[in-house]
């Protein structure tokens, strides 16, 4: 009866550690992450009295969110080094497209807006070749190199901004997304997908475009590569992604870049957009479709 005592009471015992161990598990699983995307426990670290962002939250992303995605464009790069006899090689300039039904881009009517090229058109020509038509942007091109299948690419000399300028301090024409939407009669139609990769002027963009409330307006997807440049600006940038992703856009993507390890390749897309169907196209006031205004891809000036 003693041993039968001990047993019970053995195997209670291990009940009881196995049941709060798994408490604990799902609270703090729970406290992660939500559909949302955003962070309680995982993303902070402690420095003395103060409580900074980690890099964890720019690599998180809501896996199975999207059911499928494919990486369009990218380009083989090597670095190497000789006196270590080191040799680093990768894929850099591809991007992620959600392909699932309400979201994935359709072929033949499909607007893609690319800001950002360094002269690295693969992710532009793929979906061009897709079946897209491509509007890229980049002012620090003096002799852009167009891809062979340019016929849906339409390069403009001009850079995203958040005022409109002919010159700014570097010399540079910029301009607003709004402004760039209404000029290219985009206002009324969804965008269906917004590339942005301008080297860490990403946040200034962004900022804006939140507040403005116009600019991000109907926009199913959108890739960023954002640059943690300034470590006690964390918290800034970790606020900037929380109001994009409460605003409505699931974050379905995100990895670390081969080349720098402060800046990561983020994807999202809009849920206001469901398997369910597409949101239409809108209608002018003046009960015109914007696609029927467009003739031979020829528009006014921007600035």
């Amino acid at each position: 009866m003693e041993r039968q005592h001990v047993t019970r009471l053995t195997t209670g015992l291990l009940f009881l550690a196995f049941a709060g161990f798994y408490i604990v598990f799902i609270v703090f699983s729970s406290s992660s992450i939500d559909w949302r995307g955003s962070y309680t426990w995982s993303t902070f670290r402690s420095v003395g009295n103060n409580i900074v962002v980690g890099h964890d939250f720019f690599l998180w992303r809501n896996d199975g969110s999207c059911r499928l995605y494919f990486e369009f464009g990218g380009r083989v790069y090597r670095d190497g080094n000789e006196m270590e006899n080191l040799t680093l090689a990768g894929i850099d300039g591809q991007k992620s497209v959600c392909l699932d039904p309400g979201l994935a881009p359709p072929p033949g009517i499909c607007v893609v807006y690319s800001f950002g090229l360094s002269d690295d058109w693969s992710f532009e020509s793929a979906m061009a070749l897709y079946g897209c038509d491509v509007y890229a942007f980049d002012t620090s091109l003096q002799f852009p190199k167009m891809p062979n299948n340019s016929q849906r690419i339409h390069y403009f000399n001009i850079g995203l901004g958040t005022i409109n300028t002919k010159k700014d301090s570097r010399g540079w024409k910029m301009t607003t997304l709004a402004s760039i939407r209404k000029y290219l009669l985009h206002s009324y139609r969804p965008i269906d997908f917004l590339k942005i990769d301008i080297e860490g002027d990403e946040w200034l963009i962004l900022e804006h475009m939140l507040q403005d409330g116009r600019s991000l307006r109907s926009v199913k997807q959108i890739s960023m590569e954002v640059h943690l440049l300034h470590s006690d600006r964390l918290h800034y940038y970790r606020n900037l992604t929380q109001r994009l992703e409460d605003s409505g856009y699931v974050r379905f993507f995100s990895r670390q870049n081969r080349w720098m390890k402060n800046a990561y390749e983020l994807a999202w897309f809009n849920v206001n957009y469901s398997s369910k169907g597409q949101l239409p196209v809108a209608m002018r006031a003046d009960g015109r479709m914007e696609d029927d205004l467009m003739v031979n891809y020829k528009f006014p000036p921007i600035v």
